[in-house]
């Protein structure tokens, strides 16, 4: 039964996924602390206001390249070498911020947000693929373990590359992150006329119907997703808390000792994935439980709002240490805050970005699943990373207790939007 569920394929780019991602968070939970940790520590000096800053240009980059990249996989070079080609760039931009200063910095992430926009978009929509739009069950559930596999990475990466980072300095923590890609792209060779065999090749008979006119269906279905993806701008600007100013209070405000053991910051942003880690197959188990009880699968739409309200409860979660911070800002508090906020933002993440993933190859008209995705990207992901950079800039600039009560406010109506538009939405789908 595993098998049917859970097609070979799908395990063999979670396992590509996981290794990319171990980079790649390696990489982000650092990026911050790198920053702004002083000169002499082997940082840049730059003020917390500006890493954060710099955090969210960076999401914003990385996550708008892939509109240009999704076209290329779809319609010039293949999923596959786009994911291999994009695999070796995010390679050498590891390696680059291996090297001291702001300029191989630089370098660096722009080798990153290359090598993103091919490969992201790219491998998502392999993972579609495997799939038939009314498979909904399945789709979703194979999403989860696939997300799964990239918390897996996003666990084992802040976790290694923090006691790397401590131990030996950044240079050798982004070198590391090279490391874990390289394991990636063998994987993905391996991988790629075995278990794939045509999942990810350009369909050569299929390009005269991908020029044909979309239909009035395919236009609706293209508009209400991008509606999605403007109302999900919000939720990704608390995306950027982990890995910005989340990071940075556990570096300064938070306690990390354990008797004598100090825990790397980074480890809080590792706790997060593995949180990931843990609820991943419950909700896939969710997922298939509810369709055998209902006999319907849980809607986009009650997933989406249930994710907004968990997003609400974190941000409670976090207000106290929150208040403390803005009155004294070398107030150090438990760790019970932060890890209660991953604690339900973990399981918001699942009913949130996986769903949208998996939805884009729903709702896309034929030969734009990547496409779609990339739009996700560059509306949710991009505008919310940037957003979220500012966010946690204004954070060190004016009273962080009353941005926090807007975020709960916002988070409360979205999901009170998405439950009245569930009907419409599921019509549109269903069409």
């Amino acid at each position: 039964m595993a098998k049917l569920n859970y097609p070979r394929g799908v395990i063999a780019l979670s396992s590509v996924e996981m290794w990319e991602r171990f980079s790649f968070y390696t990489m982000q939970s650092l990026l911050v602390l790198y920053a702004s940790a002083k000169v002499a520590a082997g940082g840049l000096g730059w003020t917390d206001a500006e890493a954060l800053r710099l955090v969210g240009y960076y999401g914003a980059l990385v996550y708008v390249s892939p509109v240009i990249g999704g076209v290329i996989a779809d319609k010039i070079i293949g999923r596959k070498l786009a994911v291999l080609s994009g695999s070796f760039i995010m390679m050498c931009g590891h390696a680059s911020l291996a090297f001291p200063g702001e300029k191989a910095m630089y370098l660096g992430l722009f080798l990153l947000i290359i090598g993103c926009g091919l490969m992201k978009p790219a491998i998502s929509a392999m993972v579609g693929e495997f799939f038939k739009n009314n498979e909904t069950s399945r789709k979703d559930a194979s999403f989860a373990i696939f997300y799964m596999s990239i918390n897996i990475g996003g666990f084992l990466g802040p976790m290694l590359g923090g006691v790397v980072q401590v131990a030996y300095g950044f240079d050798y923590a982004f070198a590391m992150a090279a490391i874990g890609l390289f394991i990636g792209i063998i994987n993905f060779l391996m991988a790629k006329n075995k278990s794939l065999k045509q999942v990810g090749n350009i369909n050569k008979s299929s390009d005269k119907s991908t020029k044909e006119p979309w239909t009035q269906k395919e236009k609706k279905k293209l508009a209400v997703y991008l509606m999605l993806c403007v109302t999900n701008i919000f939720w990704n600007v608390i995306y950027v808390l982990p890995y910005g100013l989340l990071t940075l209070y556990a570096e300064k405000n938070i306690d990390r000792h354990i008797g004598s053991f100090l825990i790397p910051s980074t480890w809080y942003y590792a706790m997060y994935g593995l949180l990931i880690i843990i609820y991943s197959p419950i909700v896939a188990t969710m997922y298939q439980s509810y369709k055998k009880k209902t006999g319907n699968d849980m809607t986009l739409s009650w997933k989406l709002a249930i994710g907004y309200l968990l997003v609400a409860g974190g941000s409670l979660i976090l207000l106290p240490l929150i208040r403390e911070i803005s009155l004294n800002p070398n107030y150090v508090g438990s760790s019970g805050y932060i890890l209660g906020f991953y604690t339900l933002f973990s399981f918001s993440e699942l009913l949130t970005l996986p769903v949208m993933l998996a939805a884009a190859t729903t709702f896309a008209p034929k030969g734009f699943s990547a496409t779609l995705v990339s739009l996700n990207m560059a509306i949710s992901w991009a505008i919310g990373a940037w957003l979220g950079g500012e966010f946690g800039a204004w954070t060190q600039e004016t009273n962080p207790v009353t941005l926090f009560w807007w975020v709960i406010g916002l988070c409360v109506a979205f999901a009170i939007g998405h439950i009245i538009s569930n009907r419409k939405i599921e019509q549109v789908l269903q069409s």
